[in-house]
């Protein structure tokens, strides 16, 4: 009998398994976007050659019964449809369950060529356009899933200026 029992308290331990797994996978199936809230600016860190290291206050609503952390990431930036270059997220920022978070995010800038010289031709226009598009890879435990981004917003040209905040 000693046997029996243990055969059926291992098979029954990888049948508990398997459904905490199955249960955890089609829960990420649910999955909800979070939702760009505002930004409280960017800040400038300093600036080595093509590359700019800034801090960007970014408030976000996060409608998952889970926290979501977002990994290492990089975005293509354009302005008025002129590429300016990549942002790289440098560090992981979590976002916390059902709540709106604020997450301050470590950021690199690396630009392309003329591109400071595109955003100063842009910094006295009372709106400009700028895209950013690219996957941003986020992560529930050990699951990820990478989200596609491609957001387009109106701003105020002198926002171009490194240091001024929206």
């Amino acid at each position: 009998m000693g046997r029996i029992s243990t055969l059926f308290y291992h098979s029954m331990k990888n049948l508990f398994s398997l459904s905490i797994l199955f249960l955890i996978v089609t829960s990420c199936a649910n999955f909800e976007e979070p939702e760009f809230i505002s930004s409280n600016g960017v800040k400038m860190g300093g600036i080595e050659g093509k590359k700019i290291s800034l801090t960007a206050d970014i408030i976000v609503s996060n409608p998952n019964w889970f926290g979501i952390k977002i990994k290492p990431s990089n975005l293509d930036v354009y302005i008025e449809n002129q590429y300016m270059g990549k942002i790289y997220l440098e560090k992981k920022v979590k976002m916390k369950a059902k709540k709106e978070s604020t997450l301050s995010m470590e950021l690199r800038a690396e630009l392309a060529d003329g591109a400071m010289i595109t955003a100063l031709k842009y910094a006295n226009k009372e709106n400009v356009k700028v895209h950013i598009t690219g996957k941003v890879k986020g992560g529930v435990w050990f699951f990820s899933k990478k989200i596609a981004i491609d957001e387009t917003k109106t701003i105020s040209g002198k926002n171009l200026v490194l240091g001024t905040q929206d």
